[in-house]
């Protein structure tokens, strides 16, 4: 438009000149130099966009507060108003519903997607770094979980933040974009419990190829070209360029005698650089992958701002209608087909016994009438870990300014092209006696500390600054247990359902004290990396003094090291199981092989909660592939 106008300003006041070919000639060199001129400040406001963007979001990230319930979804009137049927309604646009939308409304269906949350807008949260601050802010629900006896002791009030995405992508949205789809074994296992081949790693590995457009985008990097997929609709790359720290971790790994792999390929074990879900360095959610291309669809509509109260079953126990509120006001919108619940570990069970479908006692003593007596809720299987566990070295520390920075990122690289600096995974088993299953993953990164890693992460001062010692950058290394044996619970706070439900993870509880064990070992294995002739040549020292609340056993003692991962412990926000898979209701299973409420008609489940076992690794791209494979499994019924 600039160019546009100029131009016929030009010719309007000098329609001589522009009869002539020297000045026609002249305006057309006048006009380019305009437009890159035009060009070249354009781009640094971009720069200079993005500056206020962070600064913003860091700013706003701090001053957060943290909501406790979902009174902001309360209607302002009590009556109820019918919205259009759809032949199939999905409660939750989030990692696994931005799926099933997109390859439903491939078909000739009405698609209607409930989502509380919004898309993502194009700020702050579309850089990986930044991560964190999604954290603190609207696109995380803000759960946490109950005071915990034994874990999270080092947190405010006991209780560990969980965080889970609000908005269509969901906790795509924000989280540490690690594309990671776990052992082939734990397929195999799912496969046997829900009594159907068609969940063994064989069977879904098509799937995961189905959503994947792998970019080899860092040819030092471990990659099995077969396993992956390169023309799905959402991309995998490497950060680029790599960065020394991640050499070096791979180089200790080997010296220890683990081999670099493709933790996506053939072999579980070893050493990787984290395959992350970026293109051009930009994060990509979910929601940005399978929905925002087709919200041109006449039969797709997607409604943000909705929250669901309750799923209506009738008295043939079919899941008829959704109510829900939108905006202030009560809507009840009617399925032809089917109720797919993709709301995540949290929420879809608190949505299912909010409709009556969950444990008899409970329901009963909150009120709530009986639809169907399953084990909803009652296994909750999360992943304990711990982070931020240090070592001073003579890394040297990035000198660029958050302009340069900024000024690579938007040209698809650097720092800010990854949620951490360091990239570097080993993914081992310490204790799990299955050969096939990893146990343990340790995460290598280079950190500083800050006010919003420790309150996103919500420790208490005195633990955080116990944990970070004389420290100011330092080599750092996250431990996760993968095969948990800790249960815990999910269960309703009252018939309110606008209250947060009560997430008890139960962490590091397990009687033979397995979970506990793995990260101790994982511990003993940092500390074998950092003696190695990789990590000696930047003289890695551990930095964190004793913690005040394990003083009584003698420091790097066993006992101390169980007393330090009773305190400094975190979620990996890796819950499964909630409405877990399986073959047999009496056995605690809520859906069956093809995601069927057992007992309810016309009613599915699609997210994590359906996995009956912890994934070894995380949980948003077994998601995708859930989403992937119960797409099918409704076309072959309906078409």
């Amino acid at each position: 438009m600039i160019i546009k106008y100029a131009y016929l300003h030009y010719i309007k006041i000098y329609p001589a000149i522009y009869l002539t070919t020297f000045y026609s000639t002249m305006l057309k060199k006048l006009l380019l130099v305009y437009f890159l001129t035009q060009a070249g400040i354009r781009s640094e406001d971009s720069v200079e966009y993005l500056e206020n963007v962070v600064k913003k979001a860091e700013k706003d990230s701090l001053n957060y507060q943290t909501p406790t319930d979902a009174s902001r979804y309360k209607p302002t009137t009590s009556e109820t108003k019918d919205y259009a049927p759809y032949d199939f309604i999905i409660i939750g646009g989030g990692t696994t519903g931005s799926v099933i939308a997109s390859r439903l409304s491939e078909e000739n269906f009405t698609v209607l997607v409930l989502e509380a949350g919004q898309f993502a807008d194009n700020g702050a949260l579309q850089i990986p770094r930044m991560a964190q601050t999604g954290w603190l802010s609207d696109y995380n629900w803000g759960f946490k979980s109950i005071p915990q006896t034994t874990a999270c002791l080092g947190s405010i009030n006991n209780q560990c933040p969980y965080p889970r995405g609000r908005g269509v992508g969901g906790t795509t949205l924000m989280n540490g974009l690690i594309y990671d789809r776990g052992s082939q074994q734990i397929y195999n296992l799912y496969s046997r419990i829900a009594r159907d081949h068609s969940w063994s790693y064989r069977n879904v590995l098509k799937y995961f190829k189905k959503s994947e457009h792998f970019h080899w985008t860092n040819p030092n990097a471990p990659v099995d070209p077969f396993y992956h997929g390169y023309e799905g609709l959402f991309d995998v790359q490497h950060k680029v360029p790599d960065i020394r720290i991640n050499d070096l971790f791979l180089r200790a790994n080997r010296e220890l005698g683990t081999p670099a792999n493709d933790a996506n390929g053939r072999s579980r074990f070893g050493a990787t650089i984290a395959q992350i879900y970026t293109k051009n360095g930009r994060r990509v959610d979910t929601g940005t992958a399978f929905v925002k291309p087709f919200l041109d669809r006449s039969n797709l509509k997607v409604l943000t701002g909705s929250y669901v109260t309750k799923i209506a079953i009738n008295g043939q126990k079919r899941a008829e209608r959704v109510i829900f509120t939108n905006n202030g006001t009560i809507y009840s919108a009617k399925a032809n087909k089917e109720i797919i619940l993709s709301a995540g570990s949290v929420s879809s069970p608190h949505i299912l016994m909010l409709s009556g479908v969950g444990p008899k006692k409970h329901l009963e003593s909150l009120g709530i009438k009986v639809v169907e007596d399953l084990e909803v809720g009652t296994k909750f299987l999360d992943q304990p870990g711990t982070k931020n566990f240090m070592f001073s070295s003579n890394y040297p520390a990035n000198e660029q300014s958050l302009k340069e920075q900024l000024q690579e990122y938007l040209k698809g690289y650097g720092l800010l092209t990854a949620a951490t600096d360091g990239q570097g995974i080993t993914f081992l088993r310490v204790l799990v006696p299955d050969e096939g299953i990893s146990d343990l993953e340790i995460i290598n990164d280079v950190s500083s500390p800050s006010d919003l890693d420790r309150i996103a992460n919500g420790w208490r001062n005195d633990t955080y600054k116990e944990l970070w010692g004389n420290g100011n950058l330092s080599i750092s290394f996250s431990l996760r247990c993968l095969s948990t044996k800790s249960v815990g619970t999910l269960r309703l706070k009252s018939n309110d359902p606008y209250e947060y439900p009560l997430i008890d993870p139960n962490y590091l509880s397990d009687d033979k004290q397995q979970d506990i064990e793995i990260l101790y070992r994982g511990i003993q294995h940092v500390f074998k990396l950092a003696d190695t002739p990789a990590f000696r040549s930047i003289n890695m020292t551990y930095v964190t003094r004793p913690l005040s609340a394990c003083k009584q056993h003698r420091f790097k003692s066993k006992q101390y090291w169980y007393c330090f991962l009773r305190q400094v412990s975190l979620t990996a926000a890796h819950p499964v199981a909630t409405c877990a898979m399986g073959a047999d209701r009496s056995k605690g299973a809520v859906v069956d092989s093809e995601l069927r409420v057992f007992g309810v008609k016309g009613l599915r489940v699609a997210d994590a909660s359906v996995l009956p076992l912890p994934i070894d690794g995380h949980t948003s791209v077994p998601c995708l592939m859930v989403g992937e494979k119960i797409s099918d499994v409704i076309k072959k019924q309906y078409l």
